[in-house]
């Protein structure tokens, strides 16, 4: 019989160690490696690879499966569990890094399309101002260029009319 027991179907599996994950301090049921934590709580008390937490390496993973003891049929399954919870912890990083930088490149595009938009509206706003000042001027000179209007003889009579009629 392999280490992980009697098979099941994989919704019914993930569900149950999903479910375990929960329990697991630091572990939440939506982390998508929840279902292998709650597998390997079975095997080991979960271990915090706190030195994994700087960054991964090769070597650092190398050292740290040899530090953990193989010896005895009851201590491979314990081992094992240590093992896999090196792998996890140094898998979980890698991902949580991955995730980090995905969304340092996304919020660096979106700030550098706001950048762009913000240029783009102070630029049309600089030639809106250069085409409402050259209106201004225009319609100053098209005043200053007409005659003062006269009144008409038919407005000159009906307001005499008027004056005489009060």
């Amino acid at each position: 019989m392999p280490l992980w027991g009697r098979k099941k179907n994989g919704a019914e599996s993930g569900r149950q160690h999903g479910a375990e994950a929960r329990s697991i301090l630091g572990w939440l049921a939506t982390d998508p490696f929840s279902g292998v934590a709650g597998l390997l709580n079975r095997w080991a008390v979960p271990v915090l690879w706190e030195e994994l937490d700087e960054k991964v390496t090769p070597l650092l993973v190398e050292d740290a499966v040899e530090s953990v003891k193989l010896r005895g049929a009851k201590l491979e399954l314990k081992a094992a569990g240590q093992v896999g919870w090196l792998f996890l912890s140094a898998l979980r990083m890698v991902n949580r890094k991955t995730k980090l930088r995905d969304e340092v490149a996304a919020l660096q595009e979106r700030q550098l399309l706001m950048k762009e938009t913000i240029e783009s509206a102070v630029t049309q706003g600089d030639q809106m101002e250069a085409r409402c000042t050259a209106l201004a001027v225009r319609v100053a000179k098209q005043r200053s260029r007409q005659k003062p209007k006269m009144p008409s003889t038919v407005q000159v009579r009906a307001l005499v009319h008027k004056q005489k009629s009060r």
